[in-house]
């Protein structure tokens, strides 16, 4: 695992396999980054318009949970020129930052703008339900996941994209999860043209689905225990048909 120290025991296995040398990588150091003018810190009072900032709580607890070192870049207000001092700051103590917020197309979306002016944006907005805006880039030779605001969006996004990509850049290399056919205990009409992730837990051998999926519902995330999967393709699923359930533990969490 990731940021996983050799001890005594683990050389003497080594030694005694005959191996002489093995292949070492820094432990990969992950920024998480939170943009807006309407988030809050924990404890902070609260305006009618505004709300908690729990996205970066909840991925900087995921890289930790994954073996890197989490590096808290803090929360900055919708601002060109914070979100590109906070750029600035990450790309020098990075080696991968993580953005949520600012990822989509409108006048306050400065992380997606700054990505793009840089000219190295690399993709945006993809057939993703919970997650369509998504900014992939490179910052000063950093690479970024500029996720989406909501949390759900969020963390199904660092788990499908920037969990892999951490994966392979800490020498782990890339590592799907392991997904298991499951019977539905749920009843879905799924439209065509997109890939879709449900929060989802299994009961009495059925695979449960959360009842709203709306990606602003945070109780769906502590409620759910893994995810289902739905290709693009369209869908009418009833009970007792099979679906791809990934369990968090697949990911590595």
């Amino acid at each position: 695992k990731a940021g996983r120290r050799l001890t005594s025991t683990d050389l003497s296995l080594l030694a005694s396999a005959g191996v002489d040398q093995v292949d070492v990588y820094s432990r990969l150091r992950v920024g998480v980054l939170s943009t807006g003018d309407e988030l809050r810190l924990p404890g902070q009072s609260a305006e009618y318009w505004q709300i908690y900032d729990a996205n970066r709580l909840m991925l900087l607890s995921m890289v930790r949970d994954l073996g890197f070192e989490a590096v808290d870049l803090g929360l900055v207000e919708d601002s060109r020129d914070t979100v590109r001092e906070a750029l600035n700051k990450g790309a020098e103590a990075c080696d991968l930052i993580i953005t949520s917020g600012g990822a989509s197309a409108g006048d306050e979306d400065h992380v997606s703008a700054l990505l793009r002016a840089s000219g190295a944006l690399q993709m945006w907005r993809i057939a993703l339900k919970p997650g369509r805006p998504l900014a992939l880039a490179m910052w000063q030779g950093v690479p970024v996941f500029g996720l989406p605001g909501n949390p759900v969006a969020a963390l199904v996004c660092a788990l499908v994209f920037a969990r892999p990509a951490m994966a392979a850049l800490s020498g782990q290399g890339w590592i799907d999860p392991q997904g298991y056919e499951v019977p539905a205990g749920f009843e879905k009409q799924k439209r065509p043209g997109r890939h879709e992730y449900l929060r989802a837990r299994v009961r009495d051998g059925r695979v449960e689905a959360f009842g709203s999926e709306g990606s602003g519902r945070i109780s769906g995330l502590s409620w759910a225990e893994g995810l289902v999967e739905l290709d693009s393709a369209a869908r009418h699923i009833r009970p007792g048909d099979l679906v791809r359930y990934l369990p968090f533990g697949s990911f590595g969490m």
